[in-house]
């Protein structure tokens, strides 16, 4: 049998999985969901870590050797049973907005811990929501909310992910950092990915409307979430017209309706403008308060800017290193004697 009729002969399969429910996959789903612990299999949720991942390694349940996304079990099964089906899925996307320009004026160290703040706010979200993590693109992320896992209230699942996206951008004292998202429901391609010799890599989603929602998500301004009509009419919701904004997207031969959600914040200016008094001097902060770049000044000793699902400089981030303060009697230090020893004051 052909790696090709063997994919095609798992169809039924995949489509129950993915749009009408597997009775034993949702009875894992259910069972696991129950156990504390992350990261979690991608398939059923059973947990890696924690207590939770603990029990489960007890009974010979641990993340697969070969892909450490799914347990062992679904590894086995994904391996068995390669295939997929056309399933139709809601699904949402974000990215950070002007990445090479943030990531050209931070510290790669300082950009990854902006990408994991990043994606632990989504996590969080598709944890309120019920979605999951299909796939991490850089710095993007992919998520699914499929029917055979949630039913009929896909969509809906999917929107309200949305208007809690828009809400924890906009919430005060809350700077997004450069992040568009959008939302989108339509019929996809969902199943196994191989690479060449027919090793099994994870499940993937293709087809137009995967590319429409990553066009969809280009579009969108950093704070924005644009949510497709589609998915309101799936979800049985009225369109609210007033908030309507037509695309013309790359690829795409016709117009796109979307749903504005949230507010756009000020796009990353090339000039990073001069830290207010109080601030680190390593660090300059752009107008829309959500970005950090590195100035030309030494970085203090201790300085580290704080990270949460958005950079916030509010607040001076060096208070442990006490300031110099010159007096008439104390005698005259050298500023190279300084720079040696990583005491420059903030």
């Amino acid at each position: 049998m052909s790696a090709l009729t063997k994919h095609e002969g798992n169809e039924g399969l995949w489509h129950t999985v993915f749009a009408d429910g597997h009775p034993v996959l949702a009875g894992k789903q259910k069972r696991y969901s129950m156990l504390p612990g992350t990261p979690r299999c991608r398939l059923c949720h059973a947990p890696f870590g924690g207590i939770g991942g603990w029990v489960l390694r007890m009974r010979g349940l641990r993340a697969s050797d070969r892909n450490p996304n799914y347990c062992n079990a679904c590894d086995g099964f994904l391996d068995a049973f390669p295939g997929g089906a056309e399933v139709p899925m809601s699904m949402m996307m974000v990215d950070i907005r002007n990445s090479v320009l943030l990531s050209a004026n931070t510290s790669p160290t300082n950009f990854a811990k902006l990408v994991t703040a990043m994606r632990g706010d989504i996590l969080d979200i598709l944890a309120r929501t019920d979605g999951f993590v299909l796939e991490y693109q850089g710095d993007s992320v992919f998520a699914v909310w499929p029917p055979g896992f949630l039913g009929a209230n896909h969509a809906e699942k999917a929107l309200e992910a949305a208007e809690l996206a828009a809400q924890v951008a906009s919430s005060p004292g809350h700077h997004a950092a450069g992040v568009g998202m959008a939302v989108h429901t339509g019929n996809i391609f969902i199943g196994t990915v191989s690479a060449p010799g027919g090793r099994m890599q994870g499940i993937g989603a293709f087809g137009l409307d995967v590319n429409l929602l990553a066009r969809l998500t280009h579009a969108a301004r950093a704070g924005e979430v644009l949510v497709s009509t589609d998915t309101f009419k799936a979800a049985g919701r009225p369109v609210p017209v007033e908030k309507i904004r037509t695309e013309m997207l790359k690829g795409i031969d016709h117009p796109v309706e979307a749903v504005v959600l949230g507010t756009a914040t000020p796009a990353l200016t090339e000039k990073p403008v001069s830290p207010p008094p109080g601030h680190a001097s390593g660090f300059a902060m752009h107008p829309d308060r959500s970005r950090i770049t590195r100035s030309g000044q030494s970085r203090c000793a201790s300085g580290k800017p704080t990270l949460g699902s958005a950079v916030r400089l509010s607040r001076p981030v060096c208070r442990s290193m006490p300031r110099l303060q010159p007096r008439a009697t104390a005698p005259v230090v050298k500023r190279k004697s300084i720079v040696r020893a990583g005491v420059l004051p903030c």
